[in-house]
Parts: C-alpha cells; sequence; structure tokens
C-alpha cells in the first residue's frame, strides 16, 4: 500500500537528517521507529534525540542490537504470537502458584482442626481452646487468601497495561494498527454500520524538510489531538506514517461530513514554531471516506477504495475528503 511506501520516504530523509548512512541496519530501524508500531524504540529514540541532537552511529547500532539483535527478546510485535504465548504462559504459571499456596494454607488448616485436642468423643472438649485455636487459624487462612487476592489483581493490572501499551501508538497516544484491528472486529462482532476515513496530512515531507524530525512528530501530535477534539465519540486510529484511520458509526453522508468538519476545524488552527514563534502556515489533511464492511474479508479491498480516493483528493489540490459516491 502507498502508506508503506510513503514511511519509506520518510526513513529514508530520517537518515539523511541523521547524518546516517542508509544501510540495511539503518534503515530497519529508521522504518521501525516511524512506522507507528514500535512505542519502546520511539521513546527510547525520542530521549536520544531531545534537545535537537544528531543519532550517532554507534547508538544506532546498540538501538539495533537491542531491540532486533536477539531473537529470543525483540519486540514482541515482531514475534507476535509466539511473544504473546510466552507472556500468557508466564502470568498463568504466576498465578496457578499463588492458587497453589492459598490451597496450602486451607489444606494445612483442616489439618490441623482434624489434630485438635478434645476432638475425641472419649475426652472432655475444652470449646473455649477448640474456637480460639480454630479462630487463629481462621484468621491467618484469611491474611493468606487477601494477600493472594492482591497479587492476583496487580497481576490482572500489569496484563491490561501490557494489552493497553500494544496497542496504542508511542508518539500520538491513538491506537496503532493491532488497536484499529481490535476496534473493527468489535464493530464486526457487534453488526454496527459505519464508514471508515484514511486521511493523510498533507505536504508532511515539507515540515520534516524545513523543521526537522521533531517539529514533523510536533505537527503528527497536533493533527491527532484535532481529530480525537473534532470527532469526539467516535473512533481515531494512527494508520502509520502521517496517515490516521478514521471510524464513525455514521452513514455514509453523515459520515462524509463529520470528516470534512474535522479537517476545517484543523486548517483554522493557527500554529507557529515553538522555538522561534515563526508562523507554520495551515495544517491540512485529504481523505477518502468509504462504508465499513460488514465481513473482516472485504476489509482490504475497503481499504483500498479509501487509499484511491484519499489519492484523487490529493491529486484534486489537496485539503480536501472525498466519499465512494464521489469517484466519476
Amino acid at each position: 500500500m502507498q502508506a508503506i511506501k510513503r514511511v519509506s520516504e520518510r526513513a529514508i530523509a530520517w537518515l539523511h537528517t541523521q547524518a546516517l548512512p542508509a544501510s540495511p541496519q539503518n534503515y530497519w530501524l529508521a522504518f521501525a521507529c516511524l512506522d507507528g508500531q514500535h512505542g519502546e524504540l520511539s521513546r527510547t529514540l525520542d530521549a536520544l534525540l531531545d534537545g535537537g541532537v544528531r543519532l550517532k552511529q554507534v547508538e544506532a547500532d546498540a538501538l539495533y542490537e537491542q531491540f532486533f539483535g536477539r531473537a529470543a527478546t525483540a519486540l514482541p510485535h515482531l514475534h507476535d504470537d509466539e511473544g504473546s504465548t510466552d507472556a500468557l504462559r508466564h502470568q498463568t504459571l504466576r498465578l496457578a502458584d499463588l492458587a497453589a499456596s492459598a490451597q496450602a494454607v486451607t489444606g494445612e488448616f483442616s489439618r490441623e482442626l482434624e489434630s485438635l485436642p478434645g476432638l475425641d468423643a472419649a475426652d472432655p472438649i475444652d470449646v473455649r481452646a477448640l474456637v480460639g485455636v480454630a479462630l487463629e487459624r481462621a484468621q491467618r487462612s484469611e491474611r493468606e487468601l487477601a494477600r493472594t487476592t492482591a497479587e492476583v489483581e496487580q497481576l490482572r493490572q500489569k496484563l491490561e497495561t501490557v494489552r493497553g501499551d500494544a496497542e496504542r501508538d508511542a508518539l500520538t497516544g491513538l491506537p496503532n494498527r493491532r488497536g484499529i484491528d481490535a476496534h473493527l472486529a468489535k464493530l464486526r462482532k457487534a453488526g454496527t454500520p459505519g464508514v471508515l476515513a484514511l486521511c493523510d496530512v498533507d505536504r508532511f515531507k515539507s515540515y520534516n524538510d524545513r523543521y526537522g524530525h521533531a517539529v514533523g512528530d510536533r505537527v503528527l501530535k497536533t493533527v491527532a489531538q484535532s481529530l480525537t477534539e473534532s470527532l469526539d465519540g467516535h473512533f481515531v486510529g494512527r494508520w502509520g506514517g502521517e496517515e490516521f484511520l478514521i471510524v464513525a458509526t455514521l452513514h455514509l453522508d453523515a459520515g462524509l461530513k463529520a470528516v470534512q468538519r474535522a479537517k476545517d476545524e484543523l486548517g483554522h488552527r493557527h500554529f507557529r514554531l515553538r522555538e522561534t514563534d515563526e508562523p507554520m502556515g495551515r495544517i491540512t489533511f485529504s481523505a477518502g471516506v468509504v462504508p465499513l464492511p460488514a465481513a473482516a474479508e472485504e476489509m482490504e479491498a475497503a481499504l483500498a477504495r479509501a487509499d484511491a480516493l484519499l489519492y484523487q483528493a490529493k491529486e484534486g489540490g489537496r485539503d480536501l475528503v472525498l466519499a465512494a459516491e464521489d469517484t466519476p
């Protein structure tokens, strides 16, 4: 798809900005950082480049080794099935250990009750002693079970955090491809009708070329924020590079108007360069809007139609939204 081509072009431009050779290893590092799917890598690079410094080759080599040089510890989404399985297995074993610990305490309690003095029918029963020992053991068991419950809750929260991080774009905070797929799957399961729009920031390369990669990233964050505010109640995700995907639970005409309003609201904002207060001009996007398909196997064709409409909008002068019915 054209999005991959544009991310590739951005990767080459980013390497040029950093004065790094476009070697296969450097190119892969740049592409992985810019495609919106590698949150930890993006955060690490942002920290290294804070203040406008350039990335050194030795730092690039270290990052490549850290994230891609070891198959067993590469980023989870590079080995999604295997990584997810390993993580789930680890958490399941931990949960089993906690349950076994609680079971052991309960079993010990039962055995101690059976061995308490006074349970032999031939002997008189000291009820006070029996109740006191039973109460002590019950309280200890309750404390152990409370500790186990707290640890289980911590594990649940960690799993939710890992899942959330895996479905979020590190730069914009929007859902990434994985988060988009999950949202679309929910809509298909519920049978919810709607539209999807593929949006591309107009002349984005010029921001990187003129102001640098850091400003380009701020432009993407600004667009993400504007779309989220303008389309409140609808879904906005980062498709990759400078592309965003909107899913609105509206019919085609209403969906087209909603995306057009979002485009206009972004265009009415005034942006200045933070460092110099220099006006940056209008930031605009072009978009293609199509009905949301009901079946998963139709999604690729729908995205291709949206992508084709997007490029018609680009060729038509940019800052334009076209819907499926607008095709000639």
